[in-house]
């Protein structure tokens, strides 16, 4: 079975702390959630606008990686510390900046912390990808990776 690893470099070095930015097998993408952080490891940002915009950076690099834009995007899950306030403070209009019509389903969930104490948005996304889509995927053996299992 084929997989496909995908690590920007505009991202940190996932694989050098156990894991991949993103995974495509079967037709299935998989990816880890996003945060403010840049390819040095350092939080950018302290208020959720400017942590939800890099945030979606990240994501950009990743769909970029892939042939892939915020339009494809099918599904979004944000997880917001203290939502009641981050959400329509900061966060709704990053949002809305990143995404047109026609919307991706989205869900928010709140959560007390998330990975570091500083976080304050971690992000998902789906995609639907076809056959044809993943057979456009050119490996080049170091952003994007084509493993065997």
């Amino acid at each position: 079975m084929e997989r496909l690893l995908i690590n920007p470099d505009e991202l940190k070095d996932a694989q050098s702390i156990g894991y991949n930015h993103a995974v495509i097998e079967n037709g299935e993408f998989s990816m880890a959630g996003q945060v403010a952080m840049d390819a040095d490891g350092e939080i950018v940002g302290d208020d959720i606008a400017s942590q939800a915009r890099r945030a979606y950076e990240n994501l950009g690099h990743l769909l970029a990686a892939i042939g892939k834009e915020f339009a494809d995007v099918t599904k979004v899950t944000t997880h917001i510390v203290d939502p009641h306030s981050n959400y329509h403070a900061g966060y709704k209009d990053v949002y809305w900046e990143t995404f047109a019509e026609p919307y991706p389903s989205h869900t928010v969930l709140g959560v007390h912390q998330l990975a570091h104490e500083d976080y304050l948005v971690e992000i998902e996304v789906d995609l639907a990808l076809t056959a044809a889509d993943v057979d456009a995927i050119e490996p080049d053996g170091d952003v994007v990776r084509r493993v065997t299992r």
